[in-house]
């Protein structure tokens, strides 16, 4: 016990201090690099510097954490090994389980930290990032969304060509109503469409190859209100859990496949147990090189063993969004093959003792 309280606590040590300083160097590299861009937006110097290094410091958070966690657990069990403790500790018959087991333990409550500061911060530390980016990093500009976006409301898809000032400002909408879900039946343009009173008031209705029509002869119906089309352009990462569900519910809502969303909602479930494999990955390579003492060699194995994992993890999430596989597979299963392999391995090594 006082072993595995020793080996937890140089983990989460060693875990912060790499994570900070992973953070500052890569904020600093990232701010070099925009400093110009930033600047020449006509905010104030140092007010626009600092805001943008508040907003983008969360992403770098959420990037590097499982690099930092991989490299907390491998020089941490290197120490060990470097002082004879992992031998020590096989002499005895302790468990190489139970050692692993609290790491993984930790790496878990760590996942579970990473899942709530994602869904609280970084995601609307992103959303206004890119808000100021796309308003050129100007004080006070407006925000306009460009990309071409739709949302299907029943039996009519809807097109939105320009949404501005918090969605409350629609450009270049377009209805194409269905009949039983197939053939499109009616299209009507609209020119412009603006949120006043809770409702939309239309300007240029018309039927696309008519002439302008009345409002008593064509109206908009709809529940949809707007912010349910801000967010249409936004990056996965830059929505939250519940508004991802809302890209693959009943109602369909984005710019992209349904399949594409979902991969991203299990990704986001997914993503921080991440996590609570790195200790387990470090396991291997620690436990794999320890008898040779080589701690260059443990750390090489080690970190190439988290990039291969990365690597399978960032093929299969882009299959994912092809929809050349299933999302939940997609998401879990660089988790579940790795993991599954590395206990396999500590399995093995606990009951024979020799390397794998």
């Amino acid at each position: 016990m006082i072993l595995l309280r020793y080996l937890m606590k140089a983990f989460l040590l060693r875990f912060t201090a790499l994570l900070v300083g992973l953070v500052l160097f890569l904020q600093t590299l990232d701010l070099l690099a925009m400093a110009n861009e930033i600047m020449a937006g006509g905010g104030a110097p140092i007010e626009s510097l600092s805001r943008y290094v508040m907003l983008r410091m969360p992403s770098l958070v959420e990037t590097v954490a499982p690099l930092a966690g991989l490299l907390g657990a491998l020089t941490a069990l290197v120490v060990m090994a470097m002082n004879s403790e992992i031998l020590a500790m096989r002499a005895a018959g302790r468990s190489v389980l139970g050692l692993m087991g609290g790491l993984v333990g930790v790496g878990l409550a760590l996942s579970i930290l990473l899942f709530v500061f994602s869904e609280f911060v970084v995601v609307r530390a992103n959303a206004e990032l890119e808000d100021w980016r796309s308003s050129g990093y100007g004080a006070g500009s407006e925000v306009v969304t460009g990309e071409d976006s739709w949302v299907m409301e029943g039996d009519t898809i809807i097109r939105v060509g320009q949404v501005m000032r918090g969605g409350t400002i629609l450009h270049d909408v377009r209805l194409f109503k269905q009949r039983d879900g197939s053939n499109v039946t009616d299209i009507i343009s609209i020119r412009l469409a603006i949120w006043e009173n809770d409702n939309w008031t239309t300007v240029e209705m018309k039927r696309v190859g008519g002439t302008p029509e009345g409002s008593a002869a064509l109206a908009w119906e709809t529940h949809l209100k707007p912010e349910h089309f801000v967010r249409f352009a936004n990056h996965p990462n830059e929505l939250s859990l519940n508004a991802l569900q809302q890209y693959i519910g009943t109602v369909a809502i984005g710019s992209r496949p349904v399949y594409f969303y979902d991969t991203w909602l299990q990704q986001k479930i997914a993503g921080p147990i991440v996590l609570a494999l790195m200790p387990l990955l470090a396991g291997i390579a620690a436990f794999a090189h320890h008898r040779q003492g080589g701690s260059v060699i443990t750390i090489v194995g080690g970190i190439s063993i988290g990039f291969m994992f990365i690597i399978v993890d960032n093929i299969l999430i882009a299959m994912g969004q092809f929809g050349s596989l299933p999302p939940v597979m997609a998401a879990w299963l660089p988790l579940a093959l790795f993991g599954i392999i590395g206990v396999w391995i500590i399995f093995n090594f606990e009951h024979t003792g020799v390397r794998t």
